[in-house]
């Protein structure tokens, strides 16, 4: 049948071929909120700090860590400050050397030394980067111990940020000021 030969009775065939019922389209919407609420519940949350190195999923570390601070008595460097009873990385005037002392004085377990060297920050390269006008400076490249910075033959920064660790060497390295930690 074509579209000029679709008339009221193909509609009212198609329509009551393709309804829902109340009772399906009620069945429909609560199939769909339990579906996202088991997609919420599985994903790991986003953290906006730094974490400490070797904590475990984002969930679990909130759950866990009770903000006792020896975490960050310890830190030969003061990275590790408690904030609102949970503990963070601000990597500003020294970078994480993955010393272990934090995880070795957790107690609560929200350190785990299983858990891979990760601070969950990473490097953002300023449009204003000396590397990507010429090739005279490499700081950020050559601090860098996971070898996640690079540049390439036209000067334009590639970042790896499955290799990055989030220590912060890259940029304590840039004395230009050119290089920020997000997460």
């Amino acid at each position: 049948m074509t579209a000029d030969n679709r008339d009221e009775k193909y509609y009212k065939a198609w329509l009551t071929h393709h309804s829902v019922s109340r009772r399906g389209l009620f069945r429909g919407f609560l199939k769909a909120g339990q579906q996202a609420q088991t997609s919420i519940e599985q994903q790991d949350l986003a953290r906006k700090v730094g974490r400490p190195p070797q904590a475990i999923t984002e969930s679990l570390f909130l759950a866990l860590c009770d903000g006792c601070g020896r975490c960050a008595a310890v830190c030969p460097y003061g990275l590790i400050t408690v904030v609102d009873a949970k503990a963070q990385v601000d990597i500003e005037y020294a970078d994480c050397d993955f010393c272990r002392q934090c995880t070795d004085v957790c107690e609560c377990n929200a350190l785990d030394g299983h858990v891979s060297f990760d601070t969950g920050l990473k490097p953002v390269i300023s449009i204003n980067c000396l590397g990507r006008i010429d090739s005279d400076c490499r700081l950020c490249v050559m601090n860098c111990p996971q070898q996640a910075i690079a540049f390439d033959a036209s000067n334009q920064v590639l970042f790896d940020a499955v290799k990055c660790n989030g220590c912060g060497k890259c940029k304590l390295a840039c004395y230009h000021g050119n290089i920020e930690l997000r997460v």
